[in-house]
This record gives structure tokens, C-alpha cells and sequence, in this order.
């Protein structure tokens, strides 16, 4: 499930900037240290945008529909046998399989039948999530949040999850932060991994005194049950920093690792870190080297910036000026400043850094 955003009118601060060996950049020979001050946030809130993306609780399609029995093989048995029993199992969800497939008006469609005949809550949330992000409708955030309140009254977990949000963004509803962490928690104990995701976040808030870490380590711990891969990566930053838990370096990289694994750039980036610096890992420079770049090709400053410094350095990977510079320049146009790696750039040929432009302008920049 795609990372559900957590508004920044929650103004939730920057509680964990302050991570063990993410120091400023030093001479390309330090590749190895770990993300600066620039590196990003420690335990941070999703991007912020439509306040929910849940999936409808509703039955998947069926694997099979069950059809007419085959013909008797025997020819010479009694013609008026019975067929077998269709195998037990909800009815396909044509609703939902159309919105699998992309054909969004015709989920909408089948939605509105369900929600007419049976008041469905699941096709509720269906419906509410087509206004939300304009799948075949305009965007209609005010119809979205009448759908995601009516679902959640009748007991649809995502709609819980996605209405509480809305009330704690106040943007198409009046703000109502109680009303919203009530829905939240109710969403989270129903099994909503963003749910307990967004809670953790909440407890990390400094506006009603300071940070609850236990709560946002339990919080989390619930979320990374459905491999959450931000709550995954936010355990590894409280592990590593002994904040709601001991501190056991060894356990927080098992969390990068797994947030790495769910295909989570942060993950990935700590992860590499670890490696790199043998924290809580056995030291391996190279294969911190390929989770850099699986980063960098993701698009993470960060790992742009450290893969730079590793091939101008040789360490994990044979030294390589063009790329060091691409990735260096690549790094920079995302606001990762490194002085030190512009001296370095600019001792190259010209041809070395022409090739290093083009490498860069092939990645976007």
C-alpha cells in the first residue's frame, strides 16, 4: 500500500534529526560516514497529500467462477447424474476488480449498485477513494470525505483510517484533532497498519510536552506486523538511538534491512550505512555499495551523494571519476551540497566531466 500522508498541518517536528554517524560530508576517502544533517529525517511523516489511499475492505474477485459441470467422461453413465456443487466462497467483487483493472467508472458503477441495494460500506470507501484522487471523476475532496464518513459510521476500517485523517488535516471538514486520533486508534486496533504508522508519528510531536517514544515504538511495532516499510525504518531509528527501547545496534539494522527489503529508500539508506561502518553488521563495503545505489537509482540524495564519494575514493568499487562526478552532480541538484566532492569534480578532464553531465542528464537532472 502506497504511504498514506501525514499533513504538514500537523506541524510534526523534526524529533530524531540528531542520528549516531550521520555527520557532514568529509573528504572522499570518509565515504563511510553516515548521513548528515542533510540526510533527512529520523522518524518522519509521509508526504503530504490526499489524507487516504485505503484499499476497500471488500471481498477480492474470485479465483475461479464457478461454471457449469463438464461432461461425464463415461458416456455410459446416467445421463441425469448431478452436477457437483459449486465450490462454497463469497461472489466476485466486480466493483473492486474493476478498479483493479483501472476501469474506474465501471467501479464506480458496481459500487453504486452495492451501495444501494445493501449500503455497503466497503463500496463506500471504494467510491470515496475515486473522489479522493480523481480516478475517473474530478477530485472532489468535500464528496470524498462524505463517502470515508458515512463508511466509517457503518464500520469500514479504512474509511476510519482515512476520515480520522481528514478530521486531524481540517482542510474539507472542520478540524477536529479528538474526533480524529478516536478514529485513528479505532482504525489501528481493527488492523490498519497506516493507522498505528501515523500514531507513532503523533506520539513523536513536541506540542502537548515532550516525545513519547514508548508509544511511538508500540505504535510502530503494531504497523511493522504488515511489514510497513516506514515503520520498519522508523523502529531501526529508535533501536539505534536507545529512544523507547534498548539500544541494540544489532536489531536496528535487522530493521533497515527489512524496511530495506519492502523496497523503502530510507531503509536502504541506513542499511548501507550500517554496512558500510560494520554497526550492528558485519563490515561489507561492497555489498553497502549496492544498496547505495539501489537507493540512488530510487532517487535519494543521500545515496547519491555517499555512491559519489565511494567510487572517487575506490572503497566498495573500483574507482571511477565519471561516475563519482554523475552521481555527485545528480546529489546536488537535489540540494546535497559536498565541497569537498566539487574540488574533486573539478580536477577531472573536461571529457571526464562532459561524460559525467550526460550520465547525470540520462537520470533527470
Amino acid at each position: 500500500m502506497k504511504r498514506i500522508a501525514v499533513a504538514a498541518a500537523l506541524a510534526l517536528p523534526v524529533l530524531l534529526a540528531s542520528l549516531p554517524g550521520r555527520a557532514e560530508p568529509s573528504a572522499p576517502a570518509d565515504a563511510a560516514q553516515s548521513a548528515g544533517a542533510d540526510g533527512g529525517e529520523a522518524v518522519k511523516p509521509a508526504q503530504t497529500g490526499t489524507p487516504a489511499q485505503p484499499a476497500p475492505d471488500a471481498a477480492k474477485p474470485a479465483e475461479g467462477t464457478p461454471g457449469e459441470a463438464a461432461a461425464p467422461a463415461d458416456s455410459a453413465k446416467p445421463a441425469e447424474a448431478a452436477a457437483p456443487a459449486a465450490p462454497a466462497g463469497p461472489p466476485p467483487d466486480l466493483a473492486y476488480g474493476a478498479f483493479q483493472r483501472g476501469y474506474y467508472l465501471k467501479a464506480l458503477e458496481e459500487a453504486t449498485k452495492r451501495v444501494v441495494s445493501d449500503k455497503d460500506p466497503a463500496a463506500m470507501t471504494l467510491i470515496a477513494q475515486l473522489y479522493a484522487n480523481g480516478l475517473g471523476v474530478p477530485p472532489d475532496p468535500a464528496k470524498a470525505a462524505q463517502w470515508y464518513s458515512e463508511a466509517a459510521e457503518r464500520g469500514d476500517r479504512n474509511a476510519m483510517f482515512a476520515y480520522g485523517m481528514t478530521k486531524l488535516l481540517g482542510k474539507t471538514v472542520p478540524k477536529d484533532e479528538p474526533g480524529g486520533m478516536l478514529l485513528l486508534n479505532r482504525a489501528a486496533e481493527l488492523g490498519v497498519p497506516e493507522a498505528a504508522y501515523n500514531l507513532g508519528i503523533i506520539a513523536l510531536r513536541t506540542t502537548n510536552g515532550p516525545p513519547d517514544y514508548a508509544t511511538a515504538y508500540k505504535r510502530f511495532s503494531q504497523a511493522a506486523l504488515a511489514n510497513n516499510g516506514d515503520a520498519l525504518y522508523s523502529l531501526g531509528v529508535l533501536t539505534k538511538e536507545g529512544k523507547g527501547v534498548t539500544l541494540d545496534k544489532k536489531k536496528a539494522a535487522d530493521y533497515f534491512l527489512a524496511s530495506a527489503n519492502t523496497n523503502n529508500v530510507d531503509g536502504m539508506v541506513e542499511y548501507a550505512i550500517a554496512l558500510f561502518n560494520g554497526e550492528g553488521v558485519p563490515r561489507d563495503q561492497e555489498m553497502a555499495a549496492d544498496w547505495f545505489e539501489r537507493a540512488a537509482l530510487r532517487g535519494s540524495p543521500i545515496a547519491r551523494n555517499r555512491l559519489a564519494r565511494m567510487y572517487a575514493a575506490g572503497m566498495g568499487l573500483a574507482p571511477n571519476p565519471v561516475l563519482a562526478c554523475m552521481w555527485h552532480l545528480l546529489a546536488k541538484a537535489a540540494g546535497l551540497e559536498d565541497k569537498q566532492l566539487d574540488e574533486y569534480v573539478a580536477r577531472q578532464t573536461p571529457e571526464v566531466r562532459a561524460a559525467a553531465i550526460q550520465g547525470a542528464r540520462f537520470y533527470g537532472m
